[in-house]
C-alpha cells in the first residue's frame, strides 16, 4: 500500500491553521504530525515525499451545486460528468453534488440509478440532490427511498411553472411535514413566479427582451418574496431550509428577517453574484453572462460580500451549467438564451483572490464554506470535508502566490469561453488528491471513471 508524505505545508481546516506534515496511506489520511516528525522514516525511504513549502493543504473542495450533463430545452450541456470533473479537479475540487431530474412517475430508485450511470465517467467523487416537482401519496411514500439510496436532500422550485418545475403552493405544508419525518433537507430555488410572469408579459409587449432586461424581468424582490414565502412554511414546520444561489440584497434581507423570527434558514451564494454585475449583460457577448437568477448590480455584490464576511452564508457553490459558445449564442432574447455559466474550476481561486486577499473573509472561513460546511450539510462529513485520521485523503494543495489569468484557453470546461476572462487571480490550486491519488497537478493524472458515488447520511441540520 503506497504511502505519501506531504511536508512543510500549512494545514487549514475548521480547527484552524497549523504547520503540520500529513501522511497518506492508500486512500486514507494515516497521520498528521508536527513538521519533522517523520524524519527517520523519510530517511529510510519508507514513503514518497512531496515538499510543499509555501503552500497550503485544504480538505478537498466540494462544489455542492453543479449541473453536469444537464438536459434542458431540447439540448444538453457541453460539460458531461467526465469533462466537468476534469475541470473540477483542475480547480482543486474533489467532490461535486449534482442534481437528478424529477421522474414523472415518482420512481426515485430508477431516477437515482439512471443518474449514477450518467455519472460513471467522473474522475472525482459525487453525490446528488433529487429534484421534486410534485407531491402526492405515491411520491410521499417513495421519498423514503432517497435515504436508502444515499441522498440527503431534495430541490424545490417556486418558479418555472410554465415548464412544470414549480411545486404548487398548497402542497408545501404536507411536503415539509414528510421531509421532517424522513430527515431530508429541502433546498429551494426561490423566485416568485407570479411576479416574474407579470413582468415578462409587460416587457415582452414592449419588446424589451434583450439580455440587459433579464434582471428587470426577474428582480431581486421576486427572490425576496419567494424566500419569505418558503421560509415561512419552513418556520411553521420547524424545519431547516437551504436557499440555493442567493443573488440579491433583497433576498439576503429576507433571510435576515426570517432568522430574526427563529427560522432555520441556510444560504448559499456563488462567485458570479459576488464578482459579476448586470453591466456585463450590456456587452456584445452578453449571453456568456446569462444565468437565472440574473446578475444584479454592484450594490448587491457589496451586500453579498458583507453577508459572507459576517457569516450569513454557510456555503459558496457555483451552479456550474456550461453550455457551449454556439449554444449560448443561438438567441439574443432573454426569454430564450440558455441560462448558466461554467464555474467549478474557478471557484477556489476567485474566492481566495477576491475574498481572502482583500480581507473580506479568512482562509479558514473560505475552507469552511467550500469544503467543511457542504460536507456537513449534505451528510458527507467526516469522510469528505475533513482531515480526520482514517477518512478519505481528499486534499487540495494551494499555492497562494501563483497567478493565473482565467481565460478559456487556461481552463478545462468544454464551454469554450470564460465568464471570468477579465480576471487574473493570485492564488491557485496546484495539486488535487482524490482518495489518496494525485489526479491533477500540471496535467490530468486520473483515469476516466475513477470517481465514485459517495453515500450520504443525514444532514447536520436535521
Amino acid at each position: 500500500m503506497r504511502k505519501i508524505l506531504l511536508k512543510n505545508a500549512k494545514v487549514v481546516d475548521d480547527k484552524g491553521i497549523r504547520k503540520s506534515d500529513l501522511l497518506i496511506e492508500g486512500e486514507k489520511i494515516a497521520a498528521e504530525e508536527k513538521r519533522g516528525f517523520f524524519k527517520e522514516e523519510e530517511s529510510k525511504g519508507e514513503f514518497k515525499v512531496i515538499d510543499l513549502e509555501g503552500k497550503y493543504i485544504f480538505p478537498g473542495i466540494i462544489d455542492a451545486h453543479t449541473h453536469y450533463l444537464l438536459y434542458s430545452r431540447g439540448t444538453v450541456t457541453a460539460d458531461d460528468f467526465y469533462q466537468g470533473s476534469v475541470a473540477a479537479a483542475a480547480g482543486g475540487v474533489t467532490t461535486v453534488i449534482d442534481y437528478i431530474d424529477f421522474p414523472g412517475d415518482g420512481n426515485f430508485k430508477r431516477s437515482v440509478a439512471e443518474r449514477k450511470e450518467e455519472a460513471r465517467d467522473s474522475i472525482i467523487d459525487y453525490n446528488f440532490h433529487q429534484v421534486v416537482q410534485d407531491f402526492n401519496k405515491k411520491i410521499s411514500q417513495n421519498l423514503a427511498d432517497l435515504k436508502e439510496l444515499g441522498l440527503a436532500s431534495i430541490k424545490l422550485f417556486t418558479t418555472y411553472k410554465d415548464v412544470g418545475y414549480m411545486i404548487e403552493r398548497d402542497q408545501w405544508s404536507e411536503l415539509f411535514k414528510r421531509l421532517k419525518e424522513l430527515k431530508i433537507l429541502p433546498q429551494v430555488h426561490a423566485e416568485d413566479d407570479s411576479l416574474i410572469q407579470d413582468l415578462k408579459e409587460v416587457y415582452s409587449k414592449r419588446n424589451l427582451i434583450a439580455p440587459e432586461f433579464h434582471p428587470a424581468i426577474r428582480p431581486g424582490i421576486a427572490e425576496a418574496l419567494a424566500v419569505k414565502d418558503m421560509g415561512g412554511e419552513a418556520l411553521k414546520a420547524d424545519m431547516p431550509l437551504y436557499i440555493v444561489h442567493l443573488s440579491s440584497a433583497e433576498g439576503l434581507e429576507a433571510v435576515r428577517e426570517l432568522r430574526s423570527r427563529k427560522a432555520q434558514i441556510y444560504a448559499e451564494t456563488t462567485p458570479h453574484y459576488l464578482l459579476l454585475d448586470n453591466s456585463y449583460l450590456k456587452r456584445e457577448e452578453a449571453q456568456f453572462y446569462f444565468m437565472t437568477p440574473p446578475l444584479r448590480n454592484k450594490y448587491d455584490n457589496q451586500k453579498l460580500w458583507q453577508g459572507l464576511s459576517t457569516g450569513e452564508f454557510q456555503v459558496v457553490a457555483t451552479d456550474h451549467c456550461a453550455f457551449s459558445r454556439a449554444q449560448k449564442m443561438q438567441s439574443d432574447s432573454s426569454l430564450e438564451i440558455l441560462p448558466g455559466i461554467p464555474g467549478t474550476e474557478t471557484m477556489l481561486p476567485l474566492l481566495y483572490s477576491s475574498g481572502v486577499r482583500n480581507n473580506r473573509i479568512t482562509i479558514r472561513e473560505l475552507v469552511e464554506m467550500i469544503s467543511v460546511n457542504p460536507a456537513k450539510i449534505f451528510g458527507l462529513y467526516p469522510e469528505k470535508g475533513s482531515l480526520e485520521l482514517g477518512t478519505d485523503a481528499d486534499l487540495t494543495i494551494f499555492d497562494p502566490n501563483l497567478e493565473k489569468k482565467l481565460t478559456a484557453e487556461n481552463l478545462h470546461s468544454a464551454a469554450g469561453y470564460s465568464p471570468y476572462n477579465d480576471f487574473t487571480v493570485k492564488g491557485y490550486p496546484v495539486m488535487t488528491f482524490r482518495r489518496g491519488k494525485l489526479i491533477f497537478d500540471d496535467k490530468l493524472r486520473a483515469e476516466k471513471g475513477s470517481g465514485k458515488f459517495i453515500f450520504s447520511h443525514n444532514s447536520s441540520l436535521l
